[in-house]
């Protein structure tokens, strides 16, 4: 939960129900959170309390159970209980257990740090209080408002693993471990119940989803105006947007579609040659003949050191895959690398073949007018990129532009590309 909670004695193992006081003291407090932050009031009501005794803090599983140390429940402040219960009922919403497991580097300690200052700005940007020391972004060395993917990229970066319950962060200082519960994607918590423990059943992973969705529908109301909360938090809003936003096509198959439609259009584009005689017959005149195009396909590739090699193969290989089922031979196709300098390569399956280099500026504009004025002459341009270049103020003439925007390894976002191209966004994973 917080620094000065989790120095203390070995907890032991969670022993239930609370008594009467303690439950009078928790629906306290939980009316004091739907004060601050009514819109969370789903997720709040949703939690299943459990007592934990010796715990020293408070935490969550992924089952939506919340421990308390029922001595940190009466002991402290209402508003502090009140600002505690938003946090972790932070980390349930925001899925932070399931996001920390897709991390390629597992690092319970590190992610919770992270995931702790994904919170918090929000929390203090509201006036909400939080006991102890409460991990903010500033004490990782960032600004705030960023992700938790974005936090722990830093830390495991830049940061100095002392060993698995502290780190040093940018300004030396040392930052306990928060202890926030498996349901944060932190360490599991001493004590932690069984997900079918028949005194305190857990929630299903379809309930979970339904209070997200009725969460998210209600941040979207307070921040159009639509109850009486306070000011609300730009994250809980991009959050909330993130929630109800339409279902994500895989980028394969977004891939796989615009490919196929640049090249549909180029197939279209039918021509006439005097090499082929046409079928219609003139008395002394010779009629040229209907030709379809060969289909070619150009690739431009940012060879900066800031791009996901992983994700790079992955759409190499996905693109010589559909090149190959549209019939588009070896011959037509045409692959350039580019920093600044352009490079003609060898054809592609896999970024392992590629020098990866960076360490100067990317501006991939003559790597773009290379291929649009090759002797191939492609009719799609994909380019593969990390989108930190300066792009062509108008569209090559003749040709389809797909931008593959890969994640970079700083967990910085790109400009989008113009919006005369077409554009699919890997994700970073």
């Amino acid at each position: 939960m917080t620094e000065h909670t989790t120095r203390q004695a070995t907890p032991r193992a969670a022993t239930g129900t609370l008594t009467r006081e303690e439950a009078e003291t928790f629906a306290a407090a939980r009316l004091l959170a739907l004060d601050r932050m009514p819109y969370l009031a789903s997720a709040l009501f949703e939690v299943v309390p459990v007592r934990s005794p010796g715990l020293a803090t408070f935490g969550v599983d992924a089952a939506w159970r919340l421990y308390l140390d029922p001595q940190l429940l009466t002991g402290c402040a209402i508003e502090e209980v009140a600002g505690v219960l938003l946090h972790e009922v932070g980390h349930l919403l925001r899925e932070h257990h399931r996001r920390h497991g897709e991390r390629p580097v597992q690092h319970a300690y590190a992610w919770n740090l992270a995931a702790d200052a994904e919170i918090n700005d929000d929390l203090l940007a509201a006036g909400v209080p939080l006991p102890g020391a409460p991990v903010t972004p500033a004490d990782l060395g960032r600004p705030a408002g960023l992700l938790a993917e974005e936090y722990f990229h830093r830390l495991l970066r830049d940061a100095e693993v002392v060993d698995d319950a502290e780190m040093a962060v940018a300004d030396r200082t040392e930052v306990a471990d928060p202890r926030c519960g498996s349901g944060a994607g932190a360490h599991r918590l001493p004590g932690e119940l069984d997900v079918d423990d028949p005194d305190h059943p857990g929630r299903s992973a379809v309930d979970a989803e339904l209070t997200r969705r009725a969460v998210a529908e209600a941040v979207r109301a307070a921040g159009g105006g639509g109850t009486g909360a306070g000011p609300l938090p730009g994250g809980w809003q991009r959050w909330a947007d993130h929630v109800l936003a339409p279902p994500r096509i895989p980028w394969q198959q977004q891939l796989r579609r615009t490919v196929r439609r640049g090249l549909a259009v180029e197939a279209g584009r039918l021509d006439t040659s005097y090499r082929r005689p046409g079928r219609r017959r003139i008395p002394r005149v010779v009629t040229p003949g209907m030709v379809q195009p060969r289909l070619t396909v150009g690739v431009v590739i940012d060879t900066s050191a800031s791009m996901s090699r992983r994700q790079l193969e992955a759409a190499l290989a996905e693109l010589d895959g559909i090149c190959t089922r549209a019939g588009v031979r070896a011959e037509d196709r045409v692959v350039v690398t580019a920093d600044v300098a352009v490079h003609e390569a060898p054809r592609l399956r896999s970024a392992a073949q590629l020098p990866l280099t960076g360490g100067g500026g990317t501006d991939l504009r003559p790597a773009i007018t290379t291929l649009a004025t090759h002797r191939v002459r492609p009719g799609v341009v994909v380019v593969c990129t990390d989108g930190l270049t300066p792009w062509p103020r108008t569209p090559p003439r003749g040709c389809t532009v797909i931008v593959v925007l890969l994640a970079r390894t700083d967990g910085h976002r790109p400009p989008h590309p113009p919006a005369w191209a077409e554009t699919i966004r890997l994700e970073a994973r």
